[in-house]
């Protein structure tokens, strides 16, 4: 009886441990085996959602996803090998021997990754249940050479990687849906249609500033003069003065160089620098007709000589910056408030970010004031021993075209979801940097570098502009390479009241020396383009 008992007790005992495991399993562990189990039986496909569209400010395509799909083989099922071996080769190009190896060896396999509907169509029609295929997205860009520094471009599995389509990976995302495939014993996927599946939703479209033709018109000139010059990179932009958008940017380099060189390399300005010299000097009481005697094109500070091109004698204010002395500038600034003069800099954007919708832009860099010495200011005052980007530089002209007023520069115009404009740029006025009256008068002294300075290969009959040229000696080895130089010119027309301006910057080029025959010819022919086709517009006026 006891033995009986004992034995009841032990048998309840054990039920109790078998069905409290059998209840910890199915109950309390149930979700962790069954995510293990179909880990072991599904295989899960992300679908990704269409890439939004990239346009001009016209709404001329840029950027664009086409519907594509991905064609796949589960050998599990196919009729006939050989005959399926031989119409695949037929239609993709591949080798028989190699699509018979695949299918004997029984394992799923992609035929072709990303082909189009008439393709696909090729593919079914062999009509064996081997066959089938996913949905898939293919990133297509138009002139992609002219946009490549600018638009970027995507990873296989549509991401940005680089330029605007990284900036604006959330925006242009779609939001990805999936589809599940059953996967057999041996690891063999194949669909099954009881799986749920959940489908892609689009991007947003993204409406840039830029205007094609004109991109296309900076990008043929630049290029032309890349391959004249075999210089190391050019880049150049248009912008809209009073708004800050930027209608065309543009960069071309040696060896498929793709870099964004107008906002990622910083560089000294040179003579296109004295913008800001005149500038203080205006505001610190010199006139236009000051005389200035440049010493015969030689002046020492402290030991150092400062150069002139040439010997450009006795000149007013004026006629100095149109020849662009040296010399006339470092006589002028020995007058200068050093700390005064740092600020304006700062107002002018130098030393700051942009700001501008895009990767990878580089601040500059100012010397301190408090540490600086008369020779470092002295070459400062010229454009030496501080550096700043393409795009800081023109929008400190942007300033004087302006009226005075520096704007943020922008190249997202507008944001679209599904034809509902989700978001619309305005004009960002960032500050005041001079009064009206005095940018008119830097606007006048500017149009003299066009019409009689350095500048005047960059002139057009009829049309006033105002400009100024830039040749930088570049550092090698620590100390300034007399043939090593950047070269820039920068203007805005008409000079009264200005729709563009123009910048553009040629680095290390090799058969020319000065910006006034690089550069400046760029831009006439950039802005002679520009004009002819606003021709009727300037006619009314």
């Amino acid at each position: 009886m006891n033995r009986a008992r004992f034995l009841n007790i032990f048998l309840l005992f054990i039920s109790a441990i078998y069905f409290s495991y059998l209840f910890y399993i199915q109950c309390i562990k149930h979700q962790y085996y069954e995510s293990k189990a179909k880990i072991q039986h599904e295989k899960k496909f992300v679908l990704f959602g269409a890439r939004g569209n990239i346009y001009d400010r016209n709404g001329l395509s840029l950027a664009t996803s086409q519907q594509c799909f991905s064609i796949f083989c589960t050998p599990r099922y196919v009729y006939n090998k050989e005959k399926l071996a031989k119409e695949i080769s037929k239609i993709s190009g591949r080798s028989r021997r190699d699509l018979n190896e695949l299918i004997n060896r029984g394992k799923f396999f992609w035929i072709e990754r990303k082909v189009n509907l008439r393709k696909r169509d090729m593919y079914l029609h062999i009509d064996d249940p081997a066959i089938g295929f996913s949905h898939d997205l293919n990133r297509q860009y138009n002139m992609p050479e002219i946009f490549a520094s600018l638009i970027g471009k995507c990873s296989s599995y549509n991401q940005g990687i680089e330029g605007l389509e990284i900036q604006l990976n959330d925006v242009l995302s779609g939001k990805s849906g999936f589809t599940i495939y059953q996967k057999d014993p041996t690891g063999d996927i194949f669909p099954y249609h009881n799986y749920s599946e959940e489908d892609p939703l689009p991007g947003q479209d993204v409406y840039l500033t830029i205007d094609l033709h004109f991109q296309a018109i900076l990008y043929a000139n630049l290029k032309d003069c890349l391959i004249r010059e075999n210089a190391k990179s050019a880049a150049g932009l248009i912008v809209d003065p009073h708004t800050g958008e930027i209608l065309a940017l543009v960069n071309i380099g040696q060896n498929g160089d793709q870099r964004n060189h107008v906002i990622c390399d910083e560089f000294e300005p040179g003579s296109t620098f004295k913008l800001i010299t005149l500038t203080y000097a205006l505001l610190d009481g010199f006139k236009e007709s000051d005389i200035i005697n440049t010493e015969g094109g030689k002046f020492r500070v402290r030991g150092h000589t400062i150069h002139d091109y040439r010997n450009y004698g006795t000149v007013t204010f004026k006629q100095a910056i149109a020849h662009s002395s040296n010399v006339a500038m470092v006589k002028i600034s020995r007058e200068f408030d050093r700390q005064k003069f740092y600020l304006l800099m700062r107002d002018f954007g130098l030393g700051q970010l942009t700001g501008i919708e895009l990767p990878g832009e580089v601040k500059g860099r100012l010397p301190k004031s408090q540490k600086i010495n008369d020779i470092e200011f002295a070459t400062l005052v010229f454009g030496q021993g501080l550096t700043v980007n393409l795009l800081q530089l023109a929008f400190a002209y942007q300033s004087i075209a302006n009226g005075g007023v520096l704007n943020k520069p922008t190249i997202i115009r507008e944001i679209k979801n599904n034809k509902k404009i989700i978001f619309q740029s305005k004009p960002l006025r960032i500050r005041r940097v001079v009064d009206k009256e005095t940018t008119k008068r830097i606007t006048e002294i500017l149009c003299g570098v066009v019409e009689e300075g350095s500048g005047i290969e960059a002139g057009i009959k009829g049309v006033k502009i105002a400009g100024k040229t830039g040749t930088a000696q570049k550092v090698v080895k620590g100390k300034y390479s007399s043939s090593s130089i950047i070269t820039t010119f920068i203007g805005y027309f008409p000079a009264d009241s200005p729709d563009y301006l123009i910048a553009i910057m040629f680095d290390e080029p090799k058969r020319g020396l000065w910006a006034s025959t690089i550069a400046a010819p760029v831009f006439k022919n950039v802005a002679q383009s520009i004009y002819q086709i606003n021709s009727y517009q300037y006619a009314t006026k």
